[in-house]
């Protein structure tokens, strides 16, 4: 409903729309310089159109829709942003036994500028059967247009009461955002580790474990309620933190005859991520985003995840596959843990089947 239409107000409203539209190209090539050493190189362009419809009218007179406000035509528009990149990458066989490769991407972007990333990487096979495989790159990944520029009010829940609270998003570049400590967004990035084997284990059983570190600096995230001079309260994306992954990764597969014209592929793919934020920008001399928000983040999704799958082929026309995910437990997010009244939920681990003929 909107409020201030008293008993003639509609229940249902047009509050405009958001479209995301990308276009690309990109053309990528291969060769083998000689015996052991193979080049890759490429290019790509991208554009990204972000477009802001304006709602009806009666979605936009104050205080507006409730649960979502309609777009009010000064918010409406549509916003583009280009970027190209090109890249190589080299194989190299040292030896027989050990692989090396390396990687360059450069990319620039029309409205924050150019970025450049790099990986390493290496395999080493200390049998015919036994693999030690690890390496070492950054990353990055740019703020979306849509981040950039929405505006909007919304109804949402205050991540301590779990009460609705009405949440001005405005963009990080809108004069009240500057006035607060918001400034144009920039890329994220991050730099990547990861060492691990592969083992052969028979003829029919293979095995991979690789351990993982990410370093991401720059996250965006939504800030928190930001009180301004004018007696009203704004929320905007900025690169909020810096955040860690550590994990672990397991991956098993094997495959089993049943008789001439039936068998059966096993895979068994577990994976144990730790996320820790390690650090906050702070937007105007406080922490942008709240304490139960980063709770959330660190604890809001399982570190632990499995799935079993069972791909069982009969003959040359029939299948049955059979998959159980497992989900570990972790902490809902309405709440705190271990704080008094409305103390966040542990969720239980939890288990699905797929079955598919």
């Amino acid at each position: 409903v909107n409020a201030s239409l008293g008993p003639a107000t509609p229940t249902a409203f047009d509050p405009g729309a958001y479209t995301q539209l990308d276009q690309q190209i990109n053309a990528d090539f291969g060769y083998e310089i000689r015996d052991g050493v193979n080049l890759a190189f490429g290019a790509e362009w991208r554009e990204e159109q972000y477009t802001v419809n304006a709602g009806e009218p009666n979605s936009i007179i104050a205080p507006g829709s409730s649960g979502l406000r309609g777009f009010p035509p000064q918010d409406a528009g549509e916003f583009d942003r280009d970027n190209w990149a090109v890249y190589t990458d080299l194989e190299v066989d040292v030896t027989d036994a050990w692989l090396v490769q390396g990687a360059l991407r450069y990319e620039d972007f029309s409205d924050f500028g150019d970025t450049t990333n790099f990986k390493i990487a290496s395999r080493f096979s200390v049998t015919d059967t036994f693999n030690i495989r690890g390496a070492v790159s950054t990353g990055f990944h740019a703020p979306t247009p849509g981040q950039a520029n929405v505006q909007t009010t919304i109804t949402t829940f205050d991540g301590s009461t779990g009460l609705q609270v009405e949440e001005g998003l405005v963009k990080p570049t809108n004069p009240q955002a500057l006035a607060n400590g918001g400034k144009e967004l920039t890329e994220e990035t991050s730099e990547n580790y990861s060492l691990g084997f592969t083992w052969a284990i028979g003829e029919k059983t293979d095995l991979t474990i690789d351990g993982y570190f990410i370093e991401v600096e720059d996250r965006i995230y939504r800030t928190g309620d930001i009180q301004t001079d004018q007696g009203n309260t704004i929320s905007f994306y900025t690169n909020a933190l810096d955040v860690e992954h550590q994990g672990i990764d397991l991956v098993l597969t094997s495959n089993w005859e049943w008789g001439s014209s039936a068998n059966t592929d096993f895979t068994f793919a577990f994976n144990y991520n730790e996320i820790d934020v390690v650090d906050q920008k702070l937007v105007n001399g406080v922490n942008p985003v709240s304490d139960s928000l980063v709770e959330d983040i660190e604890n809001n999704y399982p570190e632990h995840r499995w799935t079993l799958t069972g791909n069982f082929l009969i003959g040359e026309n029939f299948n049955v596959m059979s998959r159980i995910n497992f989900f570990g437990e972790h902490y809902d997010e309405r709440g705190r843990i271990g704080v008094g009244d409305g103390e966040s939920a542990l969720v239980d681990s939890t288990y699905y089947v797929d079955i598919e003929a």
